[in-house]
C-alpha cells in the first residue's frame, strides 16, 4: 500500500477516534481461541445436569465448569511419585 494512502488511514482514524461517539469507545480485540474451550453440543440430559448443579452450587456455569477442569487438569502426574 503506498505510504500516502497509509498516512491518510491514519488520519481518518485519529479524527474518527476524536469524534464524541468513538471517544469511549475500545479497540476491538481478536478472541485468543487457545485460551478459550469452544461452544460444544452434548446430550441433553447432560447439560441439564450441569445446570442443575450450578445452579444447586449458585455458581455461574463459568465456575463451575473452571472446577471440574481443574480437578480433572490441575493436578501433576502423579502416578510414578511412589517408585
Amino acid at each position: 500500500m503506498p505510504q500516502n494512502i497509509k498516512k491518510d488511514i491514519k488520519v481518518e482514524l485519529e479524527k474518527m477516534k476524536k469524534m464524541s461517539t468513538f471517544s469511549e469507545a475500545k479497540e476491538f480485540k481478536k478472541r485468543d481461541w487457545k485460551k478459550v474451550i469452544p461452544p460444544i453440543a452434548a446430550e441433553p440430559w447432560i447439560v441439564e445436569a450441569f445446570n442443575q448443579e450450578a445452579k444447586n452450587k449458585k455458581w455461574s456455569k463459568t465456575t463451575l465448569m473452571n472446577e471440574i477442569l481443574k480437578k480433572r487438569y490441575g493436578k501433576e502426574n502423579n502416578n510414578n511419585e511412589n517408585d
